[in-house]
Order: C-alpha cells, then sequence, then structure tokens
C-alpha cells in the first residue's frame, strides 16, 4: 500500500483516553471491506485517516473482491424505457428478506428497505432510451439514446462517457462490458460499422482510452454478451439458406477478454427440435452457464444449465416453467431463488425448493424493464480503480 496513505499500524490495541479500545489498521481495514459502497462514502466523513484509508486504490480494489468473491452488498437494478424513464435498485438480501416474512401469494407491488432511485447524466432527456451492455464489478456499461457508452457506478453516480468506436452511425449489432483481470482493465466491446462502413467489431480499453479493431467474427445473432468466466458469451443464431434459424447449428460463442479471441464454445442442448422458439444466456449460482428455452406452443420455458464449463455433455435440465409468459432468467441464486422477468414488465420469483412462484415487481402500466445485478463497490469509471 502507497506510504503515508493509510493510517500507522499499531501492534496491538491501545485503550484510548476514554478507555475506548482503538483497534489497529488492519483490523479497521478488514472490518471495513465487508461495507457496502453506500456507507462507505458516509464512513470516509468520520475522520482524515478513514477518509485517506477508503479513498485508497488498494482498499478499493479489497472491497471490490470481497463483495463479488462472496456476493455481498448485492443490488437490482432496474430500468423502464422510453417516456417514463426511471431507474431503481433494491438490495437483493433485503428483498429476500421482504418475500420470506410476507406470507401473501400475489404481491401488487413490492416496497422494500433500501430501494433506492438513481440519476443518469442524460444529454438528451427527451429521448430516454437505454441499453444495458453489461455489469462488472460495481460498474454499469450503458448505451445511451441510440448515440453514446456510458461507464456508470451507481453506487457512487460517477460517470465516464466513451467516445464513439467510429465516425459512423454507432447502432451496435452486439456488444459487451466486462474486467480482464489479467490486465487489471475494464473492456467494451461492439460490433459497428467502421469508417470505411463494413461492420467491425471494435474493443475499448479504460486504461488506454480508445477503441481498436479485433479480428475474428463480424455477426453474432444475440445482443448482450454474458459474463462468466473472464469472457463474454452469446449466443450465435446461425440460418438456413431460406433466411430461417437452425436452432441445431446455433452455439454459444464466447469471447476471452485477456486474449482477445473469439472461439465457438459449445452446441446447445437439443431442446428445440426444427423450430427456434427463443433462447437466452444467464447465470447460475455466480459460476455455471445457463440457458433458458421458450417453448410457445406448449407455454413453458426450460432451464438448462451447463454444470461442467466447455463441455457440451455437462448440459443437465433444471427445470420446467409452466404457465407463465416468460421473458429470461434474470438472476439464479445460491440458494435456489430464480428471479424471472417477463415480457409484459413483471418480475417474478420462482422458488426451486418450493416449488412456487412469487410476485417481486408489477408495474402500475405495461412497461418493458430491463434488469442488471450489480455489486456496491467504490470503483471508478474513470480509472477501474
Amino acid at each position: 500500500m502507497a506510504d503515508g496513505v493509510l493510517l500507522e499500524r499499531e501492534t496491538q490495541l491501545v485503550p484510548s483516553d476514554d478507555g475506548a479500545c482503538i483497534f489497529n489498521t488492519d483490523i479497521i481495514l478488514e472490518i471495513l471491506s465487508w461495507v457496502p459502497g453506500k456507507s462507505l462514502l458516509r464512513c470516509r466523513r468520520v475522520c482524515k485517516s478513514w477518509c485517506s484509508l477508503i479513498s485508497d486504490p488498494n482498499f478499493v480494489r479489497k472491497q471490490c473482491s470481497q463483495a463479488v468473491r462472496h456476493s455481498t452488498n448485492l443490488r437490482l437494478l432496474m430500468f423502464t424505457n422510453r417516456w417514463h424513464f426511471l431507474i431503481k435498485s433494491i438490495d437483493y438480501e433485503s428483498l429476500l428478506s421482504f418475500l420470506t416474512k410476507n406470507k401473501h401469494e400475489n404481491i401488487s407491488r413490492v416496497v422494500v428497505p433500501r430501494c433506492r432511485r438513481h440519476k443518469l447524466p442524460l444529454t438528451q432527456p427527451d429521448n430516454r432510451n437505454v441499453w444495458i451492455m453489461g455489469s462488472s464489478n460495481g460498474l454499469v456499461c450503458l448505451f445511451l439514446n441510440c448515440h453514446y457508452t456510458l461507464l456508470w457506478n451507481p453506487c457512487t453516480g460517477n460517470s465516464k462517457k466513451i467516445p464513439k468506436p467510429s465516425p459512423e452511425a454507432f447502432l451496435p449489432a452486439f456488444y459487451g462490458f466486462g474486467y480482464d483481470s489479467a490486465t487489471d482493465d475494464y473492456k467494451v466491446i461492439c460490433n459497428c460499422l467502421s469508417a470505411d462502413r463494413t461492420n467491425e467489431v471494435f474493443v475499448f480499453t479504460l486504461k488506454t482510452g480508445s477503441w481498436r479493431i479485433v479480428e475474428g467474427i463480424d455477426h453474432i445473432g444475440s445482443d448482450r454478451g454474458l459474463l462468466l468466466n473472464g469472457a463474454l458469451h452469446w449466443l450465435n443464431i446461425k440460418r438456413r439458406a431460406d433466411g430461417s434459424i437452425d436452432p441445431k447449428s446455433t452455439t454459444i460463442t464466447s469471447f476471452d477478454l485477456a486474449k482477445e479471441k473469439f472461439q465457438e464454445l459449445v452446441s446447445l442442448p437439443n431442446v428445440l427440435g426444427d423450430i427456434f422458439l427463443g433462447a437466452d444466456l444467464g447465470v447460475y449460482k455466480s459460476s455455471h452457464l445457463l440457458c433458458s428455452f421458450d417453448n410457445f406452443r406448449f407455454g413453458n420455458t426450460e432451464i438448462w444449465v451447463m454444470m461442467e464449463y466447455g463441455v457440451e455433455q455437462s448440459w443437465t435440465k433444471l427445470i420446467v416453467l409452466k404457465d407463465q409468459d416468460l421473458s429470461h432468467p434474470v438472476y439464479v441464486s445460491e440458494d435456489d431463488k430464480v428471479f424471472i422477468g417477463l415480457r409484459q414488465g413483471d418480475l417474478k420469483l420462482y422458488d426451486l425448493k418450493a416449488n412456487r412462484y412469487r410476485s417481486v415487481l408489477k408495474p402500475k402500466k405495461q412497461l418493458r424493464l430491463a434488469f442488471a445485478l450489480y455489486v456496491e463497490t467504490l470503483v471508478s469509471p474513470a480509472t477501474g480503480k
């Protein structure tokens, strides 16, 4: 750690004049690293030494590592698109606690502790269209107003506007965002028009503050990449000669953030037959890739989990969700709770152990919601530290 930034270490607990016990810096550092980011912002006001400690990049890195490794300080971020633009986040543990205590089967609208409203620095308030490009280590990457990209920390409210990858219209066909632990850097990837009006894949690195072109693929059939195991993942939808989707040839394509290489990871489980009815990717228990398949003919959704990463034979059916107008699983927790986004904008919770649904969020109007999960950290969107 930087000299003079952290408190001078004490070798033992020393009583102060009023009898209180003064902890050594290592103990204070460890305790504070478990504190949610929003509370840490207030803790900086306690004294100058705490402000210096909490602002130190080494502490920011330690607190971020704790939050990500143990999924603490986890919040569910919700966007409403277009004219009813609104951003809220709910503390995940508070939400589960609320649902556990509330025994009603149907909850029309949830008001839970630690529900928070957020603001974005929008330059074009009349066109509030937001795409979530990804979330990593407390930073959320957004594509705003079909115009520019923004790195944003919902906890601190700080943001950084990213320049366009080329002078042409910036409308990415597919995109993603994630942290590269090999270089300690954050990267944005998108497919869009280059200066010579050909489709290229661009990668932005926060350390250099610039874009560059990477080779290997020119088209993927899905939009947002899923971050897992240091790579982004997309459904690579293949089409037949007549233009229809060929589900048997559709695969999962990954992009290794460290190597900056594309590869075809695995084929999908044989669920859809000859007709592609809809699929989406997600994360199961923080470490496994899952895929959900919508079957509109039978009114259900099948969720499959890849139990061994990169091994096609390890696909395992997790559950069949019936009689729901489902869109995609937002999150599957360690305790087998499945948050599911519905097409009409609702959010539901399915408990695998109890085998039942709970209504979590039901907007007053038919709105399209976009969801993202993030952990509360103090990571700067300007420096990544």
